[in-house]
C-alpha cells in the first residue's frame, strides 16, 4: 500500500524494455515509479512534482542525461540522480558526476547492484531533508563559523567572499565533513566515500572540482589558502 512516505522515483529511459523492467522491479520493492522517455519530458515532470530519486539514462533523445542533470542543479533541484551509462563509455562517469549526478551504474547492469544503489541514495536523501530544515545532525544550531565566514547546514546558505549564497549539495556535504573533522588530513578517497558514496572510484577529479569551488568562495588567495590546505599526494586539511 502506498503512503505519503512511499519513496517516489522517476525513471528517465528511452529504451522501452529497460524502462518497463526498471518500473516492474522498483515497484516490487514498494516504490512509486513514473517513467518518461526523453530529457525534456523529464524536466517538465520534475517541475510539476517532487521525487526522492531520479534514474537517468545518459543517451536520451533531445536533451541528454548530462544536460538534464545540469539543468536540475541550475534550478537548485538537488534530488539524488543515479546515472545509467554505457560500459563502453567510461568518460560518461566523469561527465555525469561533474554535471551533478550522485552515483552511476553501467549497462548492462546487475539488478541487485542497481537496487542496492537505489536504497543507498534513498537513505542519503534523509540527510538532505534534514539539511533543509527538519533536524540538522552533528552541528549545533545548524551553523558552522570560521574566520569571517559561516555555513548554515539547515538553509544550505553560506557567507562567502561574494556575499551570502546557496551552496550545492556536494559543496555543502564536503563542508560538513570539514566541519566535523577540523585540522585532520582527509584523503580524496575518504571524501569520495563519504560525499559521493564512491569509495573505489578511480578518478578523484570530481573532489578537486568541488574544492576549487569552495576555495573561490572562502579563500582570498587560492594559491595560499587560509582554510582549505592541500596535503600533497593525499587530500586536504581544513583549518577553521
Amino acid at each position: 500500500m502506498e503512503t505519503e512516505a512511499t519513496p517516489q522515483i522517476l525513471v528517465v529511459e528511452d529504451e522501452e524494455a529497460i524502462a518497463h523492467g526498471l518500473k516492474f522491479n522498483l515497484e516490487r520493492k514498494q516504490y512509486r515509479v513514473d517513467v518518461v522517455g526523453d530529457g525534456r519530458e523529464a524536466l517538465e515532470r520534475t517541475a510539476e512534482r517532487k521525487y526522492d530519486l531520479i534514474l537517468l539514462d545518459v543517451r536520451l533523445p533531445g536533451l541528454d542525461g548530462f544536460e538534464v542533470c545540469s539543468e536540475l542543479r541550475r534550478r537548485q533541484d538537488f534530488t539524488p540522480v543515479l546515472m545509467l551509462t554505457a560500459r563502453s563509455q567510461p568518460d560518461d562517469v566523469v561527465y555525469g558526476l561533474k554535471s551533478g549526478a550522485d552515483d552511476y551504474v553501467t549497462k548492462p547492469f546487475e539488478l541487485g547492484e542497481l537496487l542496492a544503489r537505489v536504497e543507498v541514495l534513498l537513505r542519503r536523501r534523509q540527510w538532505s531533508k534534514t539539511a533543509t530544515g527538519e533536524a540538522e545532525r552533528g552541528t549545533a544550531g545548524g551553523r558552522f563559523e570560521f574566520g569571517p565566514f559561516w555555513v548554515d547546514f539547515e538553509t544550505w546558505q553560506a557567507k562567502t567572499l561574494g556575499g551570502v549564497v546557496e551552496l550545492s549539495r556536494k559543496e555543502l556535504s564536503v563542508m560538513k565533513v570539514f566541519a566535523e573533522r577540523p585540522n585532520q588530513v582527509i584523503s580524496r578517497r575518504e571524501l569520495l566515500a563519504e560525499v559521493w558514496d564512491l569509495p573505489n572510484h578511480p578518478n578523484t577529479r570530481v573532489v578537486d572540482n568541488v574544492i576549487v569551488a569552495l576555495r573561490k568562495a572562502f579563500e582570498d588567495n587560492a594559491w595560499r589558502p587560509r582554510h582549505i590546505h592541500n596535503v600533497r599526494g593525499v587530500g586536504y586539511r581544513f583549518v577553521p
